[in-house]
């Protein structure tokens, strides 16, 4: 054997050492990048897309299968109207694709995030569908109990008390095992709440978005994270932008903001803050303000909603112009 042809084996060998060390040739990621643009260009990639058309566009087209959407805000500024009205608009417009949300809440029963999204549709508050005193007239509770019909095909579970995040990779892995054609949407909701070994909520937190991510890498889950912002938003010198939220403003910003692919912070300026003045060249009244603050692929900026959330329901506003910068 000669010099050369030594060289050339030793050669060949190193790669496929490190092919076996879990490296990837760039040849194969040219390839995949190549395959990805034209699934794009022919409709094959796979998406949710939601009912708000400028989100769509900011997320290449909507929810894409392996990443993790963090929506943070405030207590009381409407992530779970938000994450609600989201989940139940992608059943409803993605019909041609077998779409499974498994709905991980400590704050509210089940029948209650059905409430909440037919009140919209039926444009009556909660109070309304639950006071013993504001009583439905028997045509108005017709039409609430035939509108909710609908929501009885979609495939949504819910589950009140999660044990810990094993339980959730745990019962993400079975239902891929058992049906691995299917997307699999988590929605979770107070994630500090999930129980665990974790001695202090960064902590779990933390486990928490980790789970998120094996779930992403592993079976491809779209996970959807609610998140609080902390106190810092709310000190005296941040009323000079308004309010507005920073990644910096994300609680346990360290560990969730790096795994996330996608950061939606909300705010409500005008009822929870009182302004008054134009907010991002918008009326602050009615406006729930979606700033998306970090995105990998996709575009920065933020998006206008308008939020009547007596009956949670939130639309894209028809501003005429939106700035958005690369993320």
């Amino acid at each position: 054997m000669t010099i050369a042809h030594q060289n050339q084996n030793a050669s060949q060998g190193n790669y496929k050492s490190l092919e076996d060390r879990g490296f990837q040739k760039i040849n194969k990621s040219v390839n995949q990048s190549i395959a990805i643009i034209k699934d794009g260009m022919n409709g094959k990639r796979s998406v949710l897309k939601t009912k708000w058309p400028r989100l769509n566009r900011n997320l290449l087209g909507g929810l894409q299968k392996g990443k993790l959407y963090v929506v943070a805000g405030r207590p009381g500024v409407g992530k779970s109207a938000f994450s609600n009205q989201l989940v139940f608009d992608i059943l409803d417009k993605n019909v041609t694709q077998t779409v499974v949300v498994l709905y991980w809440t400590f704050e509210m029963p089940g029948y209650q995030q059905v409430m909440r999204s037919a009140s919209k549709d039926v444009k009556k508050q909660i109070a309304d569908l639950l006071s013993v005193d504001a009583r439905l007239s028997t045509n108005a509770f017709d039409d609430y109990a035939r509108k909710v019909q609908k929501y009885s095909n979609y495939e949504i579970y819910f589950h009140n008390t999660p044990k810990s995040m094993e339980f959730i990779k745990d019962t993400n892995e079975s239902l891929f095992e058992e049906r691995p054609e299917i997307t699999v949407v988590n929605v979770i909701d107070h994630s500090r709440l999930i129980a665990g070994n974790a001695e202090t909520e960064l902590q779990r937190l933390n486990i928490v978005s980790k789970g998120c991510m094996w779930m992403q890498s592993k079976m491809g889950t779209i996970n959807i994270l609610l998140s609080q912002l902390n106190r810092n938003i709310e000190q005296e010198h941040r009323a000079k932008n308004q309010y507005q939220p920073m990644l910096s403003d994300l609680f346990g910003g360290d560990s969730i903001g790096q795994d996330a692919h996608v950061v939606m912070m909300l705010q409500r300026p005008h009822d929870l803050y009182g302004i008054t003045d134009t907010y991002c060249d918008e009326d602050p009244k009615g406006l729930l303000a979606c700033h998306i603050e970090k995105n990998r692929d996709g575009l920065l900026g933020m998006i206008p909603f308008e939020a009547e959330l007596s009956t949670f329901t939130i639309n894209e506003r028809n501003a005429n112009a939106i700035t958005n910068k690369k993320g």
